[in-house]
């Protein structure tokens, strides 16, 4: 009778521990998809020729302190990685175009059309990936966006529009507290997967 209770006892903590895990994954993915919301906001910010220069650089270093390493080169045990880059691609060329991502934000700031809109994928609609465990406390998912540009000429008629879809990459640190685990999120590659004109 004692084994059988101690079986129960056992099989209840660990549906209570598989629960509590599922629980942390959502949180975990919810909170990327978060992040890459934030990474939206400051793209359409720094491309808003509405707002001044000096307001479009400081949305510019608040998007950089979202990614791993802030847009420069960083190391991670001990190996060396490139800075993270953003992809854009173009209905009007080939291909795929890789760039660091301090540079592509620079380049946002300064496009040469009168104005431009950006609008990307909602918070709550972000599609977000299984979680993928890297060490005991490091976690990486992907996050999933569709991102439309529209930018206009002098004249105030449209020049350009497309949509793009991109997937983010997402690293997750959880840090133990006294109260709660923390997850610290930061951003990696931006990669482009497909792009239509509009």
């Amino acid at each position: 009778m004692k084994k059988i209770i101690y079986l129960l006892i056992f099989m209840i903590i660990g549906a209570a521990d598989a629960l509590a895990q599922i629980q942390d994954a959502e949180t975990i993915r919810r909170r990327a998809a978060e992040m890459v919301g934030q990474m939206n906001d400051y793209i359409t910010s720094m491309a808003d020729k509405d707002k001044s220069l000096k307001t479009r650089q400081y949305y510019r270093k608040k998007a950089l302190n979202l990614f791993i390493g802030k847009g420069e080169p960083y190391t991670i045990d001990g190996k060396r990685y490139k800075a993270v880059s953003m992809q854009t691609t173009s209905v009007n060329r080939p291909g795929v175009k890789t760039t660091p991502m301090g540079d592509y934000f620079t380049h946002l700031i300064n496009l040469g059309y009168k104005d431009v809109d950006i609008k990307s994928t909602e918070i709550g609609q972000i599609k977000v990936s299984s979680l993928k465990r890297i060490s005991d406390d490091t976690y990486e998912c992907t996050c999933y966006i569709e991102q439309e540009f529209l930018g206009y000429g002098a004249d105030g008629r449209p020049r350009y529009h497309d949509i793009t879809k991109k997937s983010v990459q997402c690293f997750i640190t959880v840090e133990q507290t006294v109260d709660e685990p923390q997850y610290i999120v930061q951003l990696g590659n931006v990669t482009a997967t497909e792009t239509r004109r509009l």
